[in-house]
C-alpha cells in the first residue's frame, strides 16, 4: 500500500496539490496540521532545505552544548547534566514504534489527498481486472463498480469513438505510459447537448505484488472548453487582422512576422511569401537610422509603444520610394504575463502629407491670387469684426489694424443700412457704393458665406473707385456739353424769340409813354417773356453745371418739363408732332432731379435724331403695378422713326458705342442713362424694330410713402 500510494500521490500533486490537503483535515483530525503542512513541505524546495538547514543548527546547538557539559564537569545530579544525558539517550537509540507511526501517517495522507482529487484512479492487474478503485464517484457520481470488474471494457464504455485500451493497458503493464484525450459518450454526458472531454493516462504500477497499472481519469471539460475559446478567440483575432483596412503585422517574441494583412503588405510593397517568416523587425535599419530601435525593444518588454512619424525607403527604377507612416505597438501578454506576440498598427501618411502640402500650397496660391487683386477682400462676421483681410486691403485700405469694418470708411459707427448684416441676413448678394466725408468712392459686393461649422459670415469685395467717379463724371459732363451743342441753336431760338418780344414792346413802351394802361400792358409782355429767358438759362445752368449727384424728393413731370424747356425748339425745328400724356398727380420720387433730365433729354435727343424726315414723339408717366404687386413709376418715350436693327439693339447700352458720325454724339448717351437710372433703383429697357421705331421705357421706384390706393396702372 505504501508503494502505491506514493504512486497516486505522485499524479495528485500533478493536479491540485493544495487542494488534497485542504481536503484531508475531516480524516486526519489532530494530525491535520501537520499534513497539511507535510504536503506543501514536499511540494516547496524552498521548504525543505530551509527545514535541512534548520535540522543542522539543532544538531549542532546540541553538540556544543555536550561539549560544555564535559568541559564544565557538573555534578551528575545538576539540571545541565540531566539535559545533556536525555539528549545522548534520544541521538543514541530510536523510540519504538517510530516506523510504524511515519507509516500510518503515509497512508493517512494519502487516502485524504485521494478523497479531495478531482480524478478517479482504478488499479488494474495484468489481466486487466480492476483491483481497486479511488474517488470513482468524483468524475461519475452514479456509477457503482465492483472489485474484479473489467476496467478496460468500462473504459471502452467510456468513450464515445469506443477506443479499445487493451494495447494501453499492454504498454503500462510492461512499464511504459500513454495519455489519451477522448470525447465522453452519451451516456456519462453531465448535461444534455453539453459535450465532455476525459483524460485517460496509464502508467505501470504493482498490484498484489505482480506487474499491473493504475488509469487516471481526469475530467478535462473545462479545459477544453478554454482551449475551443481560445482557439475561436485568436481566430475571431486573425480575422480582424486580416481584414483590417489598416496595416497590421504580428511579431513572435524574437521579432519575426508570423502574420501580416493586405494592407500591411502593400504598404511595404511585398508578398505573403516574401515577408512572413523572413522580415524581423529587429533587423530593420529604418528604426535604427531615425532612433527609434529603443521604443521598438520596449513593446517587446511588455509596454504600449507609439510609434511617431518615420520614413521607409523603396528602391525605384530612377531613384526611390519614400513613404511615411505612424502607428502603434502593443503586446499580447500569456497568463504568466510573459510576451508572445506584439501586434504593430501602422498608418500610411504619405497621402495625408501630400494632401497637406498640396493645401498649405493651395492656400498660399489663393493668399497670393487674392494680394494680387486690385481690390480689397475681407471676411466679416455678424457682429462686425474683421476674420480675413487680404494683403490689399490691409495695405491700402484699412488705416489700422484691429479697427471694425468701418474705420476705413472714416465712420465711428455701423453704415446705415449695413451692407454686411443685409448680406448675411438676406443671404444673398449685396452691392453698392459709399462716399467717405473726405470724399473718397468706394464700391463693394458683399456676399453671404457658411462656414463649417454652421456660422454665416459676409465676403466683402472693396474698391477705391475715387478715380472712376471723377472720370465717369467727366464723361457726364461731357455728354451733358454734347447735348447741348446739338440743342444750342434750338436754344438761341428759344431765348433769341422772348428777347425779340422784349425788344419789341420797350420801343412801344417809348412811344406811348403818355397811356398808362398800354404801358402797363406793355410790361406784362415784357416780364413775361424775361421769365421765359430765366427759365431756359436756369435751366441751361442746372444741366450744365459740374456737381454731384443730390438724392431728395423730386415729380418726375417736373423733370419731364425741364426736359422740354431743353429740346422743345429741337423738336419743332425737326418737324416731329409732340404728344404728351403725362400723369395729373404728382409722381413723387426718391432721385437726383438733374440726372433725371438728363436721361430724359437723352432719350428724347435719340428719338429726334431717329427721325430725320419728321414724325411723331410721344412721351407719357405714370404709375403700374409690377407681377409682384410692387408699385412703380415709368415714362416712355417712343417714336416712329429708323428703328434699330438687332445687331444695334444688342450694343445699344454699351459704352461709347454709336451709329452717329462723331460730332454728333460720343455713344455714351444710352449707357450713361442705364447708369443713372440702376443708380436710383430702376430699370430701363426698350423694344424696336427696324423701319417701325422704338419704345424706350424707364420704371423707378416710388418711395414707401405713396398710399397704395393711389396706384393705378397707366394705359
Amino acid at each position: 500500500m505504501p508503494g502505491i500510494a506514493r504512486i497516486i500521490t505522485g499524479e495528485i500533486f500533478h493536479t491540485r496539490l493544495t487542494q488534497a490537503t485542504d481536503a484531508a483535515q475531516p480524516v486526519l483530525g489532530a494530525w491535520h496540521c501537520a499534513a497539511k503542512h507535510a504536503v506543501l513541505m514536499a511540494a516547496s524546495p524552498q521548504f525543505l532545505g530551509a527545514l535541512l538547514l534548520a535540522g543542522a543548527a539543532g544538531l549542532i546547538a546540541m553538540y556544543v552544548m555536550v561539549l560544555l557539559s564535559r568541559v564544565n564537569a557538573p555534578s551528575s545530579g545538576s539540571r545541565i547534566a540531566k539535559i545533556t544525558r536525555w539528549l545522548k539517550r534520544a541521538l543514541s537509540r530510536e523510540r519504538p514504534g517510530d516506523a510504524n507511526i511515519s507509516a500510518a501517517l503515509e497512508r493517512e495522507m494519502a487516502r485524504a489527498a485521494l478523497r479531495s482529487s478531482p480524478c478517479a484512479f482504478l488499479m488494474v492487474d495484468s489481466r486487466g481486472a480492476l483491483a481497486k478503485h479511488f474517488n470513482l464517484r468524483a468524475v461519475f457520481p452514479n456509477l457503482m463498480l465492483p472489485d474484479g470488474a473489467d476496467a478496460l471494457k468500462l473504459l471502452t464504455q467510456i468513450s464515445e469513438d469506443g477506443i479499445d485500451f487493451a494495447a494501453a493497458h499492454r504498454r503500462a503493464v510492461e512499464g511504459g505510459q500513454s495519455s489519451y484525450t477522448i470525447p465522453a459518450s452519451e451516456k456519462f454526458l453531465v448535461r444534455e447537448n453539453q459535450d465532455r472531454y476525459f483524460r485517460f493516462t496509464f502508467s505501470p504500477a504493482p498490484v498484489a505484488g505482480a506487474a499491473g497499472c493504475v488509469a487516471r481519469i481526469e475530467d478535462i471539460s473545462e479545459m477544453k472548453d478554454f482551449e475551443v475559446r481560445s482557439e475561436e478567440s485568436r481566430g475571431f483575432l486573425r480575422n480582424i487582422i486580416v481584414q483590417a483596412p489598416t496595416s497590421m503585422c504580428v511579431f513572435n517574441a524574437e521579432g519575426t512576422a508570423i502574420l501580416a494583412n493586405q494592407a500591411h503588405l502593400r504598404l511595404f510593397r511585398v508578398t505573403d511569401e516574401q515577408h512572413i517568416g523572413h522580415y524581423n523587425i529587429f533587423r530593420d535599419k529604418s528604426y535604427r537610422a531615425e532612433g527609434l530601435f529603443p521604443e521598438i525593444q520596449r513593446a517587446f518588454h511588455g509596454q504600449v509603444v507609439n510609434v511617431p512619424s518615420m520614413h521607409f525607403r523603396f528602391p525605384r527604377e530612377g531613384g526611390e520610394e519614400i513613404i511615411e507612416v505612424k502607428g502603434i505597438l502593443f503586446p499580447l501578454l500569456n497568463a504568466r504575463d510573459e510576451v508572445t506576440n506584439v501586434v504593430m498598427m501602422l498608418q500610411d501618411m504619405t497621402g495625408q502629407r501630400k494632401a497637406e502640402s498640396a493645401a498649405r500650397y493651395l492656400e498660399e496660391y489663393n493668399r497670393r491670387i487674392l494680394g494680387s487683386m486690385g481690390a480689397g477682400v475681407r471676411v466679416i462676421d455678424a457682429d462686425l469684426a474683421i476674420e480675413y483681410a487680404n494683403d490689399y486691403m490691409r495695405k491700402n485700405l484699412d488705416r489700422a489694424p484691429g479697427k471694425p469694418c468701418y474705420d476705413f470708411l472714416e465712420r465711428s459707427a455701423p453704415c446705415e443700412p449695413c451692407f454686411v448684416r443685409q448680406a448675411i441676413s438676406g443671404g444673398g448678394i449685396i452691392s453698392g457704393e459709399v462716399c467717405t466725408p473726405s470724399e473718397r468712392w468706394f464700391s463693394y459686393v458683399a456676399s453671404p458665406v457658411k462656414k463649417p461649422d454652421g456660422k454665416v459670415s459676409a465676403v466683402g469685395v472693396i474698391r477705391d473707385i475715387t478715380e472712376t467717379k471723377r472720370l465717369q463724371q467727366q464723361m457726364i459732363q461731357q455728354e451733358k456739353m454734347s447735348a447741348i451743342g446739338l440743342l444750342a441753336s434750338g436754344i438761341a431760338h428759344e431765348i433769341n424769340n422772348p428777347l425779340g418780344v422784349i425788344s419789341t414792346f420797350a420801343q412801344l413802351l417809348a412811344d406811348k409813354a403818355g397811356d398808362p394802361r398800354e404801358l402797363k400792358q406793355c410790361a406784362e409782355v415784357i416780364n413775361r417773356n424775361v421769365d421765359n429767358c430765366k427759365r431756359i438759362v436756369q435751366s441751361l445752368l442746372s444741366f450744365s453745371r459740374v456737381e454731384p449727384a443730390k438724392m431728395g424728393a423730386a415729380n418726375l413731370n417736373d423733370c419731364v418739363h425741364d426736359a422740354f424747356l431743353l429740346t422743345g425748339a429741337a423738336i419743332r425745328k425737326a418737324g416731329i408732332e409732340l404728344v404728351q400724356k403725362l400723369d395729373d398727380r404728382p409722381l413723387a420720387l426718391e432721385g437726383d432731379r438733374v440726372q433725371m433730365q438728363q436721361v430724359i433729354v437723352n432719350l428724347i435727343i435719340n428719338a429726334v435724331q431717329a427721325m430725320p424726315g419728321g414724325g411723331t414723339l410721344g412721351v407719357s408717366t405714370g404709375r403700374e403695378l409690377t407681377p409682384s404687386g410692387a408699385a412703380m413709376l415709368f415714362i416712355r418715350v417712343a417714336d416712329n422713326g429708323c428703328g434699330m436693327s438687332p445687331e444695334v439693339a444688342a450694343r445699344a447700352m454699351e459704352p461709347f458705342f454709336s451709329t452717329k458720325k462723331a460730332e454728333r454724339g460720343t455713344g455714351l448717351g444710352l449707357s450713361l442713362c442705364k447708369s443713372i437710372i440702376e443708380k436710383h433703383g430702376g430699370k430701363i429697357t426698350f423694344k424696336t424694330e427696324e423701319g417701325k421705331g422704338t419704345i424706350f421705357t424707364v420704371t423707378l421706384p416710388e418711395p414707401a410713402r405713396q398710399p397704395a390706393e393711389t396706384v393705378k396702372t397707366a394705359t
